[in-house]
């Protein structure tokens, strides 16, 4: 009889070795636990009827969302890869095809509003982290994980390491965020993680900062991501260079923020009829 408690050590090892992020570790884990304490018996036994009717109950139990499902089918994928991988297994019996998932559009501030944001900021460390969330484009993740020796404040560059798939990438900043930043660490120190904060303590200062803001708009730090992407599209940016700042895998990830431009192309199209002489 395998032990579970053992074989969910084990997965937890082999993800990270692979570079799985933290918090990917952390839901793939969970979700399997869950799978397991279901099943009541030895995973390596199962085949994909079980599975099937595993994912139908708990959807239907619980009624949860595609973009959950997807996530729960990806951690029973990861683990029974890790079992074919160990050579616990042969074949992996997760073969049920993903749900259709709608992209929805990203909410996104205007740049009045980022402003405004970064101003309800309540101390020197929460404006410049708002700032720094919004010129980076990185995720609340990687804002948590940044560390002094990562930032270059002459060239204005930071690097990102260990993001989204265990790749490392270059972000920039402007030159108010670079001054702000030699400011915050000649009085500070300059040494480990720049924020040493966990992203949901992030969360909670964007959230507190929005509603000091007077912001009615639903915002997280995934909202100044996204703001960022738009604004640099509308400047004339480069989708790939977006891409390549944002750290997505993917082109068709980036054009989603094609879509959010609307009341810029509808700006730029009147900019015809305004010029046009009488």
């Amino acid at each position: 009889m395998v032990n579970n408690t053992e074989l969910l050590n084990a997965f937890v090892s082999w993800m990270e070795l692979r570079g799985y992020r933290p918090g990917t570790i952390r839901q793939y884990s969970y979700d399997v636990k869950r799978f397991l304490s279901w099943l009541k018996k030895d995973p390596t036994g199962v085949g994909e009827q079980e599975i099937s009717a595993y994912l139908l109950k708990i959807k239907s139990d619980r009624n949860l969302s595609n973009t959950t499902m997807l996530r729960r089918i990806a951690s029973l994928r990861t683990f029974y890869e890790f079992l074919v991988d160990q050579g616990i297994m042969e074949t992996n019996p997760v073969t049920i095809r993903r749900p259709r998932v709608r992209r929805k559009l990203p909410s996104v501030l205007s740049r009045e509003e980022i402003e405004k944001l970064i101003s309800a900021g309540r101390r020197e460390r929460d404006r410049l982290l708002l700032r720094l969330l919004y010129v980076t484009g990185a995720r609340v993740s990687e804002i948590s994980a940044l560390r002094w020796e990562d930032i270059n404040i002459k060239d204005r560059t930071a690097v990102i390491r260990g993001g989204k798939g265990g790749k490392d990438r270059i972000v920039l900043f402007d030159e108010v965020t670079a001054r702000e930043l030699a400011e915050y660490r000649r009085k500070h120190g300059g040494q480990g993680r720049i924020f040493p904060l966990s992203p949901r303590t992030i969360q909670r200062i964007v959230k507190m900062a929005a509603a000091r803001a007077g912001l009615r708009k639903e915002v997280h730090p995934h909202t100044l991501r996204h703001s960022i992407a738009t604004h640099l599209l509308e400047s004339g940016a480069d989708l790939r260079a977006i891409q390549e700042l944002l750290g997505h895998a993917s082109l068709s990830t980036t054009q989603i923020y094609t879509h959010v431009s609307r009341e810029h192309l509808k700006k730029e199209y009147e900019k015809l009829w305004s010029n046009k002489k009488e």
